[in-house]
C-alpha cells in the first residue's frame, strides 16, 4: 500500500479460496472488490443485517460502517479484496457518495466496475481529496482508536473546535457511526 494511503486505510484484506467469508466490524467503511477470476460470472452474495445484496464479477461495492459482521458467500471460490478504511477514511475518497450512502445507511452502493487488483493503489490515489472540514477528523479518529470508549469528550472538542452539535453531525456523516459506537467497536478490536 502506498504511504499516502496509510493515513486513511487500515489494510487490504484478500479473500480467496473460500466460498464463505465473514467480515468482522472494524468501525470503518469497506470497499469490496469482486476481482475478475478464472470462473466466468463469479457473483457473490453479501449479507448485511439479514439483507442480501449481489456483488457481480468485476464490480466494486462501498459498504457503510457496521456493527454486526457482514457475510459473503458464493457457489464458486471467492476472489475479493476488502479495503478496510479507518473511521472516516472513506470520506476522503468518496465524498460525493457519502450523502447517497447516508440516505440509506444499511444498503451498500455500487461504485465502479472493472477494477483490477494491480490498479488499486493508483485508483485510490487518484480519488484522494483533501478534507473541507473545519477540523481534522482523522486526529479525532486516532484519539478514539487510542482511548476506546474511555475517550474524553473535552479532548475531542479541543481538536474539533466547533460546536458539539456540528461535530456530532459531521462525525456521523463521515464515519456512519456515532462517537460512542465507533469507540466501542475499536476497543473491542484491541
Amino acid at each position: 500500500m502506498h504511504k499516502k494511503l496509510k493515513k486513511y486505510i487500515e489494510y487490504y484484506e484478500s479473500i480467496k479460496d473460500a466460498t464463505n467469508y465473514e467480515l468482522l466490524p472494524n468501525g470503518g467503511m469497506i470497499l469490496l472488490l469482486n476481482l475478475i477470476s478464472e470462473n466466468e460470472n463469479t457473483n457473490c452474495q453479501v449479507t448485511i443485517e439479514n439483507e442480501v445484496y449481489t456483488l457481480q464479477q468485476s464490480q466494486v461495492m462501498l459498504i457503510n460502517a457496521y456493527v454486526e459482521s457482514v457475510f459473503i458467500q458464493s457457489d464458486e471460490k471467492l476472489e475479493l479484496i476488502a479495503v478496510r478504511f479507518k473511521g472516516a477514511g472513506a470520506s476522503f475518497f468518496y465524498e460525493d457518495e457519502m450523502i447517497r450512502l447516508m440516505q440509506v445507511p444499511d444498503e451498500p452502493i455500487s461504485i465502479e466496475n472493472n477494477m483490477l487488483k494491480d490498479d488499486l493503489d493508483s485508483y485510490l490515489l487518484s480519488r484522494l481529496i483533501a478534507s473541507k472540514l473545519p477540523f481534522n477528523i482523522m486526529k479525532i479518529i486516532e484519539l478514539l482508536d487510542e482511548q476506546g470508549s474511555d475517550y474524553s469528550i473535552d479532548d475531542v472538542m479541543s481538536i474539533a473546535n466547533v460546536p458539539r452539535k456540528v461535530l456530532d453531525k459531521m462525525f456521523n456523516l463521515k464515519t456512519g457511526l456515532t462517537f460512542k459506537t465507533y469507540a466501542t467497536l475499536r476497543e473491542q478490536m484491541n
